[in-house]
């Protein structure tokens, strides 16, 4: 298993109402806008009412105004667009460990306990992305190596 920080900066862009989830096409139409533009997609995020994309933070500008002009064409009438930009970046890669129950519920216990916002969360077998303000990035980093280690001890490699 690998703690890993990332010291590059990212923005997350949410899209807002409609029926995200059981609307067919959602993620194509916007991702296909993405990447017409040469956006990168770092994570995806999707929910009943919402979709969030993470991004780098230096494809902001372009990646708002892509998402705003691909909501007026999109397959549901979304509303919002919400961006929370200059957000860092901790993963849990534990692929091995993709059958063990706990994984998630051990990164993140400490975070609450310490007044740490998750800002947003994402999962795919076995890799957590955690989104936190970078003045908590440091601090929420070393809660999560120190919380897995307690349940798994050297199995978890730190990487800054």
């Amino acid at each position: 298993m690998k703690v890993k920080l990332f010291h590059r900066p990212v923005s997350l862009l949410t899209a807002f109402g409609g029926n995200v989830r059981v609307t067919p096409g959602v993620l194509s139409h916007f991702s296909t806008a993405l990447y017409n533009n040469s956006i990168n997609l770092y994570a995806v995020s999707s929910g009943e009412d919402s979709v969030s994309f993470m991004i780098d933070y230096t494809d902001e500008e372009k990646a708002f105004t892509t998402l705003r002009e691909s909501i007026k064409t999109g397959p549901i009438a979304l509303n919002e667009l919400m961006v929370r930009s200059n957000k860092s970046v901790i993963t849990v890669n534990a692929v091995d460990m993709a059958d063990t129950p706990g994984v998630a519920h051990a990164a993140i216990k400490g975070l609450a306990q310490e007044n740490i916002n998750i800002i947003e969360m994402f999962s795919s077998y076995g890799c957590i992305t955690i989104v936190v303000d970078p003045d908590q990035k440091k601090r929420a980093y070393d809660l999560i190596v120190s919380s897995l280690r307690e349940k798994f001890g050297s199995r978890v490699e730190a990487v800054e």
